[in-house]
């Protein structure tokens, strides 16, 4: 990486005539009660010889595009210099800075001062982006656990770790210090950031791919088969490298893997990934395919984010949002890959791959706010929106993720129609690798548009503006019938409402009202309780009472509103389609067949 950048206006004037220590900060990490949550940091500057010390703690992690305010969760916070407390005081949220360094009541401290600080974190959230510890286990990701100090974020960090018991050990990508096994070494801030730790028993599984060291680290148990995940992972490792003519790395590569009771996420490293997954959703095919999407889509963004990135995550500001319009080609076409990657790797049928952009497409369409949000913006605004969901979201965003999936699924497409099969989006790739992932310098929109329009062979000017920058529908019947393919639509078999319910122990409480609906015309809203249809007890699922009506017929709903029983006369809409699946065509031409050979083999 490049290095985090630091905006000086945050920095008290008086800092621009520190001196940066001469050895690099130094975190020793403690847990000697883990059943209390907490974590014990201590972060040690030798030699400081600045007026002060300025302290921050990250809001956000890269990877995931949220301001999560870390700082919330530390306490405790205290300073020692070499034989007194030293004065602190916070300038923000997330900043400290520590004053009266080198004053001695003889004089000033003859070559620096040692500055220690000392401040506990509370760790109990279990995800990949936060910090868990419990008599378990131990996991924190640096952004959320350890201080920075600006002038020193491209030098040298170490990290010692002092394990509660003997029967533990400590898992992370850093490099261990040849003198000390609990010392891990980082270049610099960027890499501590990028190393997460699991500290504890867990259950290490050494495999070779392509030549070079891998391990699977996993806490927790389930009904994993360990030799079937060992395979499987060789073969998506080389099924992706393949793409890019290799692997990305020389040190040994980390799955860390958070086997939970209902939890589910991913979190890419450089050299290694964070996966947490329900614990027993693994001993059917669904659940396991599900899985290896997700090894598939942390493992992919080895090439994708963590070095083909985006101008505005070239470098990394921690003190802030970091603004991008391309989250949907990181996450985007990486969502894509992950599921054609299991298919290629012979891990899951051309069915099965068929058979899930149905499903995106479904999820596509049954949002609404694909016709508010266009995905540049879902992009842009994903630190206000995406990741801050509430009951009215379906109705005014749309995912990155998800659209960035399908807009990559027409673009690969496009690119295949147009070379009769002899290029993909596979190309495309190749080329961002060459010339921005190799070399780590930030694309711009522009850069990357300009790329797949070199591969596709086309003018992409209105398909950009169409996809990106518009809410108008994106053309699936247009892109499909080269490889003679289409949408089969069924619709629902019961009057559209426009009410999404859930059962809470005998309640039916609305979770979602979609905009325009029946429903949002006459005032329901998500937390209202629903009592009776036509004067009946509601009982069974909405769906099965709406059968006995057809559109244009008005039924009654009685609700409790904000604890006032009210009574609502809703008029039924005609209705709406309910699954989209891909279909082949039952007399294809030779050309669509051989194009869909080409891709598919089917």
């Amino acid at each position: 990486m490049t290095g985090a950048i630091y905006s000086p206006a945050a920095i008290s004037p008086v800092v621009e005539g520190s001196i940066a220590p001469t050895l690099s900060p130094h975190y020793h990490i403690a847990l000697p009660e883990p059943a209390s949550h907490l974590f014990e940091v201590t972060l040690v500057l030798r030699q400081w010889s600045g007026a002060v010390v300025n302290l921050h703690c990250p809001v956000w992690t890269p990877g995931s595009y949220l301001v999560r305010e870390y700082a919330r969760h530390l306490q405790d916070f205290s300073v020692q210099g070499d034989d007194r407390p030293l004065p602190w005081h916070k300038v923000s949220k997330s900043h400290w800075q520590i004053q009266g360094i080198g004053v001695q009541p003889g004089g000033a401290a003859d070559g620096g001062e040692t500055v220690t600080i000392r401040y506990r974190v509370f760790a109990n959230e279990l995800t990949v982006r936060t910090n868990h510890l419990d008599p378990s286990h131990g996991y924190f990701n640096p952004a959320a656990l350890l201080l920075y100090v600006p002038e020193c974020l491209h030098q040298p960090h170490r990290v010692t770790v002092t394990l509660p018991h003997d029967q533990w050990q400590v898992a992370t990508p850093l490099v261990a210090d040849p003198e000390d096994p609990h010392t891990f070494i980082a270049a610099d801030y960027d890499t501590l950031v990028d190393s997460p730790f699991e500290l504890g028993t867990h259950q290490i599984i050494d495999f070779e791919a392509l030549g070079q060291p891998h391990q699977w680290v996993i806490w927790g148990k389930g009904n994993l088969n360990p030799a079937q995940l060992v395979a499987d992972t060789q073969t998506l490792i080389a099924t992706e490298a393949a793409i890019f003519g290799g692997l990305p790395y020389q040190d040994p590569y980390l799955f860390l893997l958070h086997l939970s009771a209902s939890g589910y996420g991913g979190l890419e490293h450089k050299n290694s990934c964070t996966l947490n997954y329900p614990r027993l959703a693994l001993g059917d095919r669904d659940g396991y395919q599900r899985f290896l999407r997700l090894v598939a889509h942390e493992f992919f963004h080895l090439w994708n984010v963590k070095r083909i990135r985006p101008k505005g995550l070239e470098t990394f500001d921690y003190a802030q949002e970091n603004y991008t319009p391309s989250l949907w080609f990181c996450e985007g076409t990486t969502s894509y890959y992950d599921r054609l990657i299991p298919f290629r790797a012979g891990l899951a049928s051309a069915q099965d791959f068929l058979d899930l952009m149905g499903q995106d497409i479904t999820r596509l369409y049954s949002t609404p706010g694909r016709l508010v949000q266009p995905l540049s913006e879902s992009s842009f605004d994903a630190w206000i929106k995406l990741y801050r969901r509430d009951a009215h979201s379906n109705n005014n965003q749309i995912s990155y993720y998800l659209k960035g999936e399908m807009v990559t699924f027409l673009l690969d497409l496009q690119i295949r129609a147009n070379s009769q099969n002899q290029r993909s989006f596979d190309q495309v790739l190749q080329q961002m690798w060459r010339q921005f992932g190799q070399p780590e310098v930030g694309y711009t929109e522009a850069e990357l548009q300009a790329i797949i329009a070199g591969v596709a062979g086309c003018d992409l000017t209105d398909f950009f503006a169409l996809a990106l920058h518009s809410t108008e529908e994106l053309p699936f019947a247009e892109a499909l019938e080269p490889f003679g393919l289409s949408l089969e639509m069924t619709w629902a078999k019961v009057p559209f409402l426009g009410l999404t319910l859930n059962c809470d122990r005998g309640q039916w409480l609305v979770q979602f009202v979609q905009q325009g609906s029946p429903a949002q015309r006459v005032g329901l809203e998500p937390g209202d309780e629903v009592l009776a249809l036509d004067g009946f007890r509601l009982g069974a699922s909405l769906d099965d009472r709406l059968r006995d009506y057809a559109p244009g017929d008005t039924l009654t709903l009685t609700v409790f509103h904000q604890d006032e029983l009210q009574t609502h006369p809703i008029t039924l809409d005609l209705p709406q389609p309910q699954t989209y699946r891909l279909v082949i065509a039952a007399n294809p031409s030779p050309s669509q067949v051989a194009l869909r050979q080409g891709w598919l083999g089917i």
